[in-house]
C-alpha cells in the first residue's frame, strides 16, 4: 500500500522546508542595517554581470538582493566605530575584485547563451567543446 500526497501538500512540505533552512541562514547573519545594505550596493556593486535594475523595488526584494551580491560579508568587510562596512583589504581591492568577478561572470554567460543557440544541426563536437570550456571556467573561479 503505497501513501499518495497530493501536490498542494507536496508544495506546502518543500515551502515549509525552504523556510527552515532559510531560516537558519538568516540566523547566523549579522545584522546590517538598511541604509548601510543600499550604500555597500551602491559603491561596490555585485560580484555577477550587472543586468537591467528594477528602480522601484520592495524592502525585502533588496535585502535578499543584498545578501545574494554579499554572502561573504564578515570574511571581506569589517564593521568600524561607526557602524560602517569597510573591506579588510581595502577599497581599491574589493572594488578589483568585484569587476574581475564581473567580467568571468560575463564571459560564463555569452558562452552559455551561444550554447544555448547552437541549432541541433551543429556539429556536437562544437557543443561538448562549449560545454567543457564551461565547466574549466567554473572550477577555476
Amino acid at each position: 500500500h503505497q501513501t499518495i500526497i497530493s501536490k498542494t501538500k507536496k508544495h506546502d512540505i518543500m515551502k515549509a522546508k525552504t523556510k527552515q533552512s532559510n531560516a537558519h541562514k538568516a540566523r547566523n547573519r549579522k545584522y546590517v542595517p538598511f541604509d548601510e545594505m543600499r550604500r555597500l550596493m551602491e559603491v561596490y556593486g555585485s560580484t555577477k554581470c550587472l543586468r537591467k535594475r528594477a528602480d522601484n523595488m520592495k524592502i525585502t526584494s533588496i535585502k535578499r538582493k543584498f545578501y545574494r551580491w554579499f554572502p561573504d560579508l564578515e570574511k571581506r568587510f569589517v564593521k568600524n566605530g561607526a557602524g560602517i562596512y569597510v573591506p579588510k583589504l581595502g577599497h581599491e581591492f574589493e572594488m578589483r575584485y568585484r569587476e574581475d568577478m564581473r567580467k568571468k561572470d560575463m564571459v560564463i554567460l555569452s558562452k552559455k547563451r551561444q550554447l544555448s543557440r547552437l541549432d541541433a544541426s551543429q556539429s556536437d563536437s562544437v557543443k561538448v567543446a562549449l560545454d567543457l570550456w564551461l565547466e574549466e571556467s567554473k572550477q577555476a573561479s
